[in-house]
């Protein structure tokens, strides 16, 4: 190990921030809790503590993506297997919610390979050694690629996230490895750049591929020395630029890539969009100083902006691959940091983005690692070890590229914090309000995502679409309701969680008929037809489609047609809700409300067509005016993995051919 590390305290050859951690009063404290052995590690290293001693963030914010960074690598470290000789476990992270390790956990290299660098730690070092190898012996092929996983997915794809995060480490960091080593991971970056070379077009995959190709091509290209990749990775940039919607929209999230449904929606994912594609291809342009991409991406992000909620959240809850949201972004991608930090001095919103976002991650990181969603651990879901080794990937690159200046005064405000009206997104079907506190999402797109990659991904269940409100926030209680899949099932094996035991369901409001093994739901109806009007201070949403199922099948006996109307003013939020037609069974209508809601609120309900919810802010009161009331409220709170709330569900019958009607107050 002492030859491997003999240069860690050189300074990073491009010029980078390198070491930006020192040894703070608060390190010492956290050393000296971690006992003597990990001070003893942290001393290996004296000429690097010397050189870095005294140092400490430049700002808050800087702060932050530190802190969090060095978290995750604890959590990550406290996982990875090293007490097992068997090669092909050893040095690879097991996941806590898994049960396995997964293939892309080599990306940890990076994140890894920075803390060695800038804290002096060996263990680090020695952490990103063992995932490194464990890689090469499990997923590397002979081809120059990786696979996704060891059984579960062979797809070949993700060798540009795992050639990035080598390239990245060996730009930055590579000269704390010993020349050997540095020789080897280096030679392995070019065998991956040949695969790619061959195995990338814009057609490959969604276009999250394609596009973050880009920088992967440059980044080869500027560590191997071959300006082939640079003139590869500008080429594969300008093919990407068709990829964009007018309005600022990156659209390929689906096939086919340029496809178009009959309301004439693009297939968009918002969460691939700011995690993973949007920043790739700002860095790109940043590397190769291409204005005109970077004109596009600057614009791009403007766009995506739209969709950030007060709290850092990423709206995606109407997203072809909704199945992965995970409230503060997607689950597999890397995360909108560096892309936004970097970008910051185009649009200054952009750092403020990126600062909330790092902020909502730090609130859903326990025990080291980044949960999949605000309730998960409170529910007693595990965490995701994916997560997190993807997600530290966009931290260091925050933390190697970004400049980070004092903060000062206020800061700057993003366009869902103000009370603006209504916003409407035609390509994705999709309208946005912002009356007094409330924030509302109402959707009825019509994009079908489908996926052939992983076996065994088929089945019924998809984004919310019929006109559902599938956000509503408030600026003091948070979230109130958030869209899941219409029904929970597993498009991505190994990319996704399975459920535990415990009662869920649909996240989404809708009505609902459940009639023998089919259910009906408002939210499935593509063909819906949905208006929007904004007047006196007030807009209102009306919906109008067809019960359907999750396969988006009409009732085989009878037919249902719906009305849902929601009207937002400043001091409250109103649902109507009218079914008409025939049914055939006695089952009931409802009018279901799944109320984002921790099973440690406090939930009254004085009479029958009134409940409170004690939330940390404030209570939330719900009323209807049906005169049986609201019906039994449920003693246990449901849970939906996607986007990871707990919810109460509220629910009234609804009778055929009557308007029924709840009122939501602050």
């Amino acid at each position: 190990m002492t030859d491997q590390v003999h240069a860690l305290s050189e300074k990073p050859r491009d010029g980078s921030m390198g070491l930006t951690r020192g040894l703070t009063r608060r390190t010492m404290l956290q050393w000296s809790a971690a006992g003597a052995a990990a001070l003893g590690a942290q001393l290996a290293f004296p000429r690097l503590l010397s050189a870095t001693s005294g140092g400490s963030p430049a700002s808050a914010e800087q702060g932050l993506y530190s802190e969090l960074l060095q978290t995750w690598c604890d959590g990550m470290l406290a996982r990875q297997v090293t007490s097992l000789s068997d090669l092909n476990l050893h040095g690879g992270l097991l996941c806590p919610a898994c049960g396995l390790i997964h293939g892309r956990c080599g990306d940890s290299i990076y994140p890894f390979l920075r803390m060695a660098h800038a804290t002096g730690n060996q263990g680090y070092l020695k952490a990103a050694l063992m995932v490194y190898d464990w890689s090469e012996r499990t997923v590397s092929r002979a081809d120059g690629s990786w696979v996704n996983d060891v059984s579960l997915s062979p797809w070949k794809g993700i060798t540009v996230f795992r050639a990035i995060a080598l390239a990245e480490a060996l730009q930055h960091h590579g000269a704390i490895l010993e020349t050997a080593v540095r020789k080897q991971w280096t030679d392995r970056l070019a065998r991956a750049a040949k695969f790619l070379d061959g195995f990338i077009s814009i057609e490959t995959g969604n276009i999250n591929y394609p596009v973050t190709s880009t920088l992967a091509f440059v980044l080869c290209g500027q560590v191997l020395g071959d300006t082939h990749y640079l003139h590869r990775g500008q080429k594969l940039a300008h093919e990407v630029l068709a990829q964009f919607t007018p309005d600022g929209f990156l659209f390929g999230e689906g096939h086919p890539l340029r496809g178009i449904t009959p309301k004439g929606c693009r297939p968009v994912d918002l969460g691939y969009n700011v995690e993973e594609s949007l920043p790739s291809l700002g860095l790109y342009a940043v590397l190769m100083n291409d204005q005109t991409v970077l004109d596009q991406v600057v614009a791009a992000f403007k766009t995506h902006l739209e969709f950030m909620l007060p709290d850092g959240a990423w709206d995606n809850s109407w997203g072809t691959r909704n199945y992965k949201w995970s409230w503060w972004g997607s689950r597999t991608s890397d995360g909108c940091h560096s892309g936004l930090v970097l970008l910051s001095k185009y649009e200054p919103r952009f750092r403020e983005a990126a600062r909330r976002n790092a902020e909502l991650m730090a609130s859903c990181t326990h025990d080291g690692l980044l949960y999949g969603g605000p309730d998960y651990r409170a529910h007693g879901d595990p965490a995701c070890i994916h997560h997190t080794f993807t997600h530290a990937k966009s931290l260091a690159a925050v933390l190697d590229r970004g400049e980070f200046p004092q903060d000062h005064g206020k800061r700057p405000e993003l366009p869902r914090d103000e009370a603006y009206g209504l916003k409407t997104f035609s390509v994705i079907g999709t309208r946005l309000a912002a009356i007094g506190p409330w924030r509302a999402t109402v959707t009825e797109y019509d994009w079908d995502y489908v996926e052939d990659v992983q076996s065994g991904s088929g089945g019924a269940g998809s984004h919310a679409s019929g006109g559902a409100l599938s956000i509503l926030y408030h600026r003091v209680l948070g979230p109130l309701f958030t869209a899941s899949m219409t029904q929970y099932r597993m498009i991505e094996i190994s990319n996704q969680q399975q459920y535990r035991d415990g009662p869920t369901m649909a996240l989404i409001p809708r009505i609902e008929f459940a009639n023998g093994d089919e259910t009906y739901m408002s939210c499935n109806d593509y063909k819906a037809v949905v208006k929007a009007t904004q007047d006196s201070g007030e807009v209102v949403f009306t919906a109008e489609g067809q019960m359907q199922t999750a396969a988006r099948k009409p009732m085989k006996e009878g037919d249902l047609t719906y009305r849902m109307v929601y009207r937002l003013s400043e001091r409250a939020v109103e649902l109507a809700a009218t079914v008409n037609g025939r049914v055939a069974g006695a089952a009931p209508l409802r009018l279901i409300l799944p109320l984002v809601s921790r099973a440690d609120e406090q939930v009254e309900q004085p009479d029958p067509q009134r409940i409170q919810i004690t939330k940390p802010q404030g209570t939330l009161h719900v009323y209807t005016d049906a005169a049986e009331g609201f019906e039994a409220i449920a003693k246990t709170r449901v849970f939906n993995l996607v986007p990871g709330f707990e919810c109460l569900p509220v629910s009234l019958v609804l009778p055929l051919a009557r308007e029924m009607h709840i009122r939501l107050e602050a």
